[in-house]
């Protein structure tokens, strides 16, 4: 029993030490703006010196960027919320296969899943020429939809940090 519990242990702490060398180093928040977008079901926390704008309309949505004094390489976020597309109540997974089929889309960009607001999350990113864009849709309630879009200015693949760090703040809210 005790190579069994030996092993176990060695295990465990190859498991740990894998699982900490995955998790990004963690942004301070903790001088973050909270904006909270009653009209559009969410709340987020962004940096300090980011803008927002707002836009109304048929479309309705906020765009968060980072200041001009950024440089060239800035990222921008919008967010908006697709009031009654998901008129049948499908699962978010269901919701983005049917809109493929309605677009008759012979080859979809990737997808992975991930958490938004404690919500199953598509997350579809597109390879573009001035640099990649990520796509979030979740479910907001059984009809409507958030989207969240990220358009980085720089060619790497992988989504900063402090985008990362925005996003996981992100709660839905009646």
């Amino acid at each position: 029993m005790k190579g069994v519990s030996r092993c176990v242990g060695v295990v465990l702490v190859g498991v740990a030490a894998l699982t900490s060398a995955q998790v990004p180093a963690l942004v301070d928040t903790s001088g973050w703006k909270v904006l909270r977008e009653e009209a559009l079901g969410f709340q987020l926390k962004h940096p300090p010196t980011w803008r927002v704008g707002r836009s109304t309309g048929t479309l309705e949505s906020v765009l968060l960027r980072e200041p001009d004094e950024a440089g060239p390489a800035r990222v921008s976020m919008q967010i908006l919320v697709q009031r009654g597309i998901n008129p049948q109540g499908l699962t978010i997974e269901q919701w983005y296969l049917d809109q493929l089929r309605r677009l008759k889309v012979a080859a979809p960009p990737p997808t992975t899943t991930t958490v938004i607001g404690g919500r199953p999350t598509i997350v579809r990113l597109l390879s573009r020429q001035d640099g990649p864009r990520y796509d979030y849709y979740t479910a907001v309630n059984a009809s409507d939809v958030l989207q969240v879009s990220i358009t980085q200015s720089t060619p790497e693949a992988r989504l900063d940090r402090t985008h990362e760090a925005v996003l996981s703040s992100i709660t839905l809210v009646k």
